[in-house]
């Protein structure tokens, strides 16, 4: 019975990130959309924190709860699961993705190696203080070379006073949901990270895991949201600059969570599995969107099938 009790926490607090992600993505791709001078920075920053909320709700509670490896299991398989399971299976769905012609092969080439870092740096079993520092640095490396023309003092004052003469009802509101779904999905992320040290505790298996595998799933509801509408809209292309945006924005979580709780510890064995499907993986993603633009069927088949293999070999080294 209380095993079941716990099970039940943790599904309202999932069904809780469910309901308000999908609220806050609508509230911030309005807002977004009024400040559109430069609309690829702004889905590949600002829309990529945001539906990142979920994992900045983990890392913090997983920091006030004291452990750091459950955040650390989850930013690192939330960015498998963007990569490797939204991505291709909207290419096998809408039969091929276009992907966005904003990100030059360099910068592109460098998102990619930022989102290899934390599980790189987890693969020895030790987070420490540098790593969470290089992790941020290269958040910061990045913003430079996607933002490549910065908008004047005089542009940034204009776009305020329209947003604030033409839309500001609206954008009250838009704010008022994203203040009160941060604050819902925070709370119901204190509950998951306590479910997950619970279940963990009983199945006798490492936090991580729990965040690698179950959290890196719900936790990656706002993308699966845009997946879900993008699918029903029938459209064949992506805002790829979100799925990038959000995959970086946990590198830029991991820094702070190494900076506040290291050094930690955490199972290396299921990092040192996550870093081989990396290396594999993410050379084939940059090679399939850096030929034509484009994703297709077969090439999203190939990196689900990646993703297949993170999840069995997980499992077999855990239970095994």
């Amino acid at each position: 019975m209380d095993h079941l009790l716990h099970a039940v926490y943790f599904g309202i607090s999932a069904a809780v990130i469910w309901f308000f992600s999908g609220l806050l993505v609508d509230s911030v791709d309005r807002v977004a959309k009024r400040f559109h001078k430069n609309g690829f920075t702004v889905a590949f920053f600002v829309l990529g924190l945001m539906t990142s909320i979920s994992e900045i709700s983990v890392m913090l509670n997983s920091t006030l709860n004291k452990s750091p490896q459950v955040s650390a299991g989850n930013l690192s398989g939330a960015s498998m699961v963007i990569l490797f399971l939204i991505v291709p299976l909207l290419a096998i769905l809408n039969r091929g993705i276009g992907l966005s012609e904003n990100m030059k092969k360099p910068t592109l080439a460098l998102a990619l190696l930022a989102v290899l870092l934390p599980t790189y740096f987890m693969a020895d079993g030790v987070v420490e203080v540098h790593e969470g520092i290089i992790c941020l640095t290269s958040y910061v490396i990045l913003l430079y070379f996607v933002r490549q023309v910065p908008p004047t003092v005089s542009e940034v004052t204009s776009m305020v006073q329209e947003e604030l003469t033409q839309h500001k009802h609206a954008t009250l509101r838009d704010s008022g949901i994203i203040l009160a779904g941060a604050l819902a999905i925070f709370l119901a992320g204190h509950s998951l990270v306590e479910e997950s040290v619970y279940f963990a505790e009983t199945l006798n298996i490492a936090p991580s895991i729990v965040g690698l595998l179950i959290l890196a799933i719900g936790t990656n509801v706002p993308e699966i949201v845009i997946a879900i509408r993008s699918i029903r809209k029938k459209h064949a292309d992506i805002a790829f600059g979100d799925y990038m945006g959000s995959a970086v924005a946990n590198t830029l979580v991991f820094g702070f969570l190494a900076l506040t709780n290291s050094p930690f510890h955490v199972e290396a064995s299921e990092f040192q599995l996550g870093i081989a499907i990396l290396l594999l993986g993410l050379p084939l993603l940059f090679w399939f969107a850096s030929s034509g633009n484009n994703l297709s069927r077969k090439e999203g088949t190939i990196l689900f099938l990646l993703y297949v293999l993170f999840l069995t070999s997980q499992m077999v080294n855990v239970f095994v």
